[in-house]
């Protein structure tokens, strides 16, 4: 009898080791957070301006601004002063602007080119994270438009072209 008792001792001994080194099954990780590199936001810009050169301003704003509406607005201004975006323009300055409980973490170039009758511009063209991937907040990147978080002080380094229609031969 005695080997029986010893026999269900060890049982149970290794039931209760068992028991208190089980394996609790692996939760899983949470996907590593992005880091918004000013490269991602420089690699935006580069697609829209190709984006711009292959395909002119038909969908622009759906496919490459996050904020399609004011991209639309902005555009239409554009239009009506016949300002086009001419050479590629080159990234002068980019300032990272951190998530507040209001605003999205922010990648804010500051771009200068030429529109396509030759006049020189400076704009803020930001990009955000949208959905986990860098996108244009405005796409608009050839008027001079600032942006800013506080808008009741806009920045003063901007240089917007002047309007490029043609104008009547009887004004001046």
């Amino acid at each position: 009898m005695l080997p029986i008792v010893r026999r269900i001792a060890v049982t149970v001994v290794a039931a209760l080791l068992m028991a208190g080194c089980a394996f609790a099954p692996e939760q899983p990780k949470p996907p590593p957070a992005v880091v918004f590199t000013p490269e991602m936001a420089e690699s935006v810009l580069q697609k829209v301006v190709a984006g711009v050169g292959k395909s002119g301003v038909a969908g622009f704003c759906s496919k490459f601004a996050r904020s399609v509406g004011t991209c639309e607005a902005l555009l239409k201004d554009a239009l009506g002063q016949c300002l086009l975006p001419g050479d590629r323009p080159t990234v002068k300055r980019s300032v990272h602007l951190p998530a507040t409980g209001t605003y999205e973490e922010t990648w804010q170039l500051v771009v200068q080119g030429r529109t396509l009758d030759g006049q020189k511009y400076v704009s803020d063209f930001p990009i955000v994270l949208s959905a986990g991937a860098p996108k244009a907040v405005l796409g608009i990147y050839w008027t001079g438009q600032g942006y800013g978080r506080n808008m009741d002080d806009p920045p003063k380094y901007t240089v917007p072209p002047q309007n490029a229609c043609p104008r009547p031969s009887n004004q001046k």
